[in-house]
């Protein structure tokens, strides 16, 4: 059953005959001292909660690579320049960079790493800041002189020019000693350089350069840092994607011997370049590429794939990341690839790709870059039935109805997400049936509403259309929904997908099998009705003057309420015993009751089966109801079940267990042939989950078992579909037996339950 779906409130709180007063103090009197929101009903401790905060809009968040080294990168989400190491993938912020304009920052890959930066001095000069990140020895600050200027770096090496006087430039090492001491760029003989030097990479103690021929062609060569030597490398006309590692140099080339594709040299430079050609989408994009051993990983442009080309060993060619943002070498060995970018299932990472010891290049997440908040979401409508929580989220325009598994013991326990509908509002949703959520949809035929079964939102139950429009669902039972629209109520039969009541609006609930509703003729008579059959099975005497406007059933109990007369309270039909409670903003749960008074708080109230009541606490802090009532859209409750679900202030939903005095697991009601001609089709509903059951088939003549049916995990039915079979297949012989049913409570209170009964086999 779910009560949950009462959206509708009171304005006056009043009591039962004694009137409000008296209600008041009794309540208040239970709940004197206000307890923790999570506490037990025993008041031993905090009963486990589970928080679900309310599913919000994320974008892709900023990330920036600034620089690599041989154990990580450093980077940039935001305000902070952080460093995630390649060891344990942690993340740490640098504090040493705060405040240090990004513009300042060299990028590449240094070996030590470090991270560098430059400041210029009041003379002219710059100092270059390096902090050993993995290790503070390598931090250290070098001088530059006012003479070098348009510094560029590469493996820890600086590289500037001097100007002549002349209108020409000469590179420089700075060393950070005497200028004096500094080596002098020897380039070959003819060549020279602008006033930016144009350094490609390096690796140890050499540096990858660039300058002009005598021709004015470019050329391209490989500087010994410490003492200005450079050796030319054979590159023909236009290049690009210069990279060097302790093992090779390389390039990407579309002019030359071998045409299009990466040129790779070994590092002593000499010998003719092995071609590894590159499947290009176009004939002039620009092509990033890096050798990463036997293999060429490489892209086009940016925003596309990330792909590898083997020209060697055994791995295959591929694509490694659908869409790349950045991607940089880093340098020790054979070399490595550090990226940024998506991979198929849309995640946004850092990624290292380095070549194994199988020989097949391997992807290492370093770091998943965290979205940023784009919307906050907000809880609309929820839901609590028998281990399932669902939930109204609105976000950005549109309402989504999710659902979680909230587990079925005694404390909540957070479990699998459950499938997402379309947005429904309150009181347009409700679980409890045999069939899963029961929903309500607009037919498009005929404007109606329409009734939805099921948990498959790609195959739900053709929509049974019904006879209002606006409505909504004031109730469900395994195999009824009670349905309200245009001051009319429907029982609906979802087994044959049919109305089989219809009613003025009044007070109604279901339980079961059974409907429970208001006496309009005899005032305080809750008549009990089999909706199928359309006759009144029972009733029960409230002992009142007055017709309830509302019901609600849990169990054995009953809560009605007689606003018009200021009058309520709760009746156990198997005590014959009186609770009293307000008139409105009231749930009832598996022997308590919730209510959220004025100031907005829930107080919460024991109601013990002889009659007395206690305090359960009180839960403050919840997010204020715009109907000033708030049930099924900021708090509920599992009326077969000790669970209490509410939205905080912050959209977070809470779900708690303030009751564990729970009722008995029982059978509510069967659907049992006396009779089996070859076939018996069986059913048993149980008023909560049960963890597992058993159905044994015993020959009364014989003592024999003949068949036993065994289940798991079963949220309120037991069914058993039978041939007429013995275990063994073969036919059983006509005559009596008997069925017994066992079942074990999920929450593992109280004792099994069973149930018994006989059958007659006869002839098929």
């Amino acid at each position: 059953m779910s009560r949950h779906l009462y959206t509708n409130s009171r304005s006056r709180r009043t009591g039962r005959t004694a009137g409000a007063a008296a209600v008041a103090v009794v309540l208040a009197a239970g709940l004197a001292t206000a307890l923790p929101a999570t506490a037990h009903a025993t008041g031993e401790g905090e009963a486990a909660e589970v928080l679900i905060p309310a599913p919000d809009a994320f974008g892709e968040g900023p990330e920036k690579i600034l620089a690599t080294g041989r154990y990580g990168v450093l980077h940039r989400e935001g305000g902070d320049y952080l460093w995630t190491n390649s060891y344990n993938r942690q993340t740490r912020v640098v504090t040493e960079l705060a405040g240090v304009p990004e513009n300042l920052l060299v990028g590449g890959h240094d070996e030590h790493n470090r991270a560098i930066y430059t400041q210029e001095r009041a003379d002219g000069g710059t100092d270059i800041v390096r902090i050993g990140i993995e290790d503070p020895a390598f931090t250290h600050t070098s001088t530059v002189p006012a003479q070098y200027r348009n510094l560029r770096f590469a493996a820890g090496w600086t590289i500037a020019t001097v100007d002549k006087g002349d209108g020409t430039y000469e590179m420089r090492v700075p060393r950070g000693g005497d200028p004096s001491a500094d080596p002098l760029v020897r380039l070959p003989a003819g060549a020279t350089t602008d006033a930016v030097p144009v350094v490609l990479g390096g690796q140890g103690s050499e540096v990858l350069i660039g300058y002009r021929l005598a021709d004015g062609s470019p050329g391209y060569g490989i500087l010994t840092a410490y003492d200005g030597r450079v050796k030319p490398l054979p590159v023909t006309g236009d290049a690009s994607s210069f990279r060097i590692t302790q093992m090779n140099v390389s390039w990407f080339s579309r002019n030359g011997s071998g045409g299009q594709g990466v040129r790779i040299l070994p590092r002593s430079g000499t010998g003719t370049p092995v071609v590894v050609p590159l499947d290009t989408r176009s004939p002039d994009s620009e092509v990033t590429a890096f050798v990463v051993r036997d293999s060429i990983v490489w892209h086009e442009g940016l925003g596309g794939a990330l792909r590898l080309t083997p020209h060697a060993g055994v791995d295959t060619e591929r694509t490694l990341l659908p869409t790349v943002e950045f991607a940089q070498l880093r340098a020790e060995g054979y070399g490595g690839v550090l990226a940024l970018g998506t991979d198929a299932d849309g995640g946004r990472a850092i990624h290292s790709f380095s070549q194994d010891g199988s020989g097949t290049v391997f992807d290492l997440v370093m770091r998943e870059v965290p979205g940023v908040k784009t919307a906050d979401g907000e809880i609309g409508a929820l839901s609590l039935d028998r281990g399932r929580l669902r939930f109204v989220n609105s976000l950005t325009g549109k309402d989504t109805l999710h659902g979680k598994a909230v587990g079925t013991g005694l404390d909540p326990v957070e479990g699998e997400r459950l499938a997402d509908f379309p947005g429904l509002a309150a009181g347009r949703f409700a679980d409890g049936t045999d069939e899963g959520l029961a929903r309500l949809v607009t037919d498009p035929a005929t404007g109606r509403d329409a009734l939805v079964t099921g948990d498959d939102p790609e195959q739900p139950s053709e929509g049974l259309v019904l006879p209002g429009t606006g409505g909504r669902i004031l109730d469900t039972s395994p195999e009824f929904v009670l349905y309200e629209a245009g001051g009319r109520q429907y029982v609906v039969d979802i087994t044959r997908d049919l109305v089989v009541r219809d009613q003025r609006a009044q007070g109604a609930a279901l339980s079961g099998d059974r409907l429970y509703k208001s006496a309009p003729g005899k005032p305080g008579t809750v008549n009990v009705v089999d909706p199928r059959a359309g006759r009144a099975v029972g009733n029960h005497d409230l002992g009142v003057d007055c017709v309830p406007s509302e019901l609600q059933v849990s169990g054995s109990l009953v809560y009605w309420s007689c606003a018009s007369q200021d009058a309520a309270g709760v009746y156990d039909t198997a005590t014959h015993r009186d609770y009293p409670a307000p008139v409105s903003r009231v749930l009832l749960g598996d022997r308590f009751l919730a209510v959220r008074e004025a100031s907005g708080d829930l107080r919460l109230t024991a109601l013990r089966a002889d009659g007395s009541t206690a305090g359960l606490g009180t839960v403050t802090g919840l997010k204020p109801s715009t109907d000033d009532d708030g049930r099924g859209t900021t708090w509920t409750l599992d009326p077969a079940a000790g669970k209490l679900a509410w939205v905080g202030t912050d959209d977070t939903i809470h779900v708690t267990a303030p009751q564990q005095a729970v009722s008995p697991l029982g059978v509510t009601h069967l659907a049992v042939p006396a009779t089996a001609a070859g076939a018996w089709h069986a059913a048993w509903w149980l008023s909560r989950p049960a963890a597992s059951w058993k159905v044994t088939l015993v020959r009364r003549s014989t003592g024999e078992t003949v068949r036993t049916w065994t289940g798991e995990d079963t949220r309120s039915t037991v069914r058993v579909d039978w041939d007429g079979t013995s275990g063994s297949g073969d036919p059983v012989p006509e005559g009596g037996y008997t069925w017994r049913l066992t079942a074990a409570p999920a929450d593992g209170s109280g004792d099994d339950v069973t149930a018994s009964g006989t059958l007659r086999v006869t002839a098929g």
